[in-house]
């Protein structure tokens, strides 16, 4: 159990090996509870990083401790891969969003909505906080007492996030979920991916600021005429190396689609215009 870290009373970090982005190697796994335990991210699909998961569970169900809920933050792969292994092994239910389930291989035997709570019993409490912009279902789940939350792929420990309109990512939806995590009184973030994040106010500005002047390059580059996203993406993105350029394109477009929704840029043939402030 040397991988394990205990974050809280009743609250556990234990990062696991999965097939996720560059630079991030491993997805944190969330255990919760005292003599009730809930799993919050059974992501790896690795056989030596279930074994280390199993060794786990064993040695916490030697001190009276059982499982009886597994939890996913939202859909990419790189979350879910132990989640229908543990769902047969432990017989207990999954719970997700319902915009989740609806884009998982597998059934979601429990539905949580916004705000809904889930009582582990010895005071500890997991609420469930829909944050959709990375993902449409996805969930930050907040232990109440602690004030520990899995924050999923809202931030993260290594690496950055990537907002992917074509995966149904949202920039506002995204930046609006930011600054309500702002709100949630956390006292660390556990990040799907890197370590735990100790000053989570700071995080959510450095995240927000990060996003907004990357926004205000993109109308930069439009103000300065450059017109088609590739043209756009090379002036916003002069400061990243090439090689993340395709990605970047993305994140391009997810601002793109916002300043749309803003109404402060219009599309027309494949070219992006500024709309005047007076219009």
């Amino acid at each position: 159990m040397s991988r394990l870290e205990s974050l809280a009373p009743g609250v556990w970090r234990l990062p696991l090996r999965t097939p996720t982005l560059p630079p991030a190697t491993h997805t944190n796994l969330m255990i919760v509870g005292q003599s009730r335990l809930a799993l919050v991210e059974p992501a790896t699909p690795f056989a030596e990083e279930r074994r280390v998961v199993d060794e786990t569970l064993e040695a916490m169900a030697a001190e009276g401790r059982r499982v009886e809920l597994l939890l996913v933050t939202h859909h990419h792969v790189d979350h879910i891969g132990d989640v229908e292994r543990l769902r047969q092994r432990l017989g207990v239910p999954l719970a997700a969003h319902a915009r989740t389930a609806v884009r998982l291989p597998f059934a979601v035997d429990r539905e949580l909505r916004d705000g809904e709570e889930i009582d582990l019993g010895e005071e500890i409490r997991l609420r469930a906080v829909h944050t959709p912009g990375h993902a449409p279902g996805h969930l930050v789940l907040q232990e109440l007492g602690s004030g520990v939350a899995h924050a999923g792929d809202m931030v993260a420990g290594e690496g950055t996030i990537l907002i992917d309109p074509s995966d149904d990512g949202d920039m506002a939806q995204y930046l609006d979920s930011l600054r309500r995590m702002r709100t949630l009184g956390a006292t660390a973030w556990v990040p799907a991916h890197g370590p735990v994040l100790r000053e989570p106010e700071a995080v959510i500005d450095h995240y927000l600021r990060h996003r907004l002047a990357r926004e205000a390059k993109v109308i930069a580059a439009i103000d300065g005429g450059a017109e088609r996203i590739e043209e756009i993406l090379a002036r916003a993105y002069d400061d990243a190396p090439r090689s993340l350029w395709p990605l970047a394109e993305r994140s391009v477009e997810a601002h793109l689609r916002k300043l749309e929704g803003d109404g402060t840029v219009v599309r027309r043939d494949g070219r992006v215009q500024r709309i005047p402030a007076d219009a």
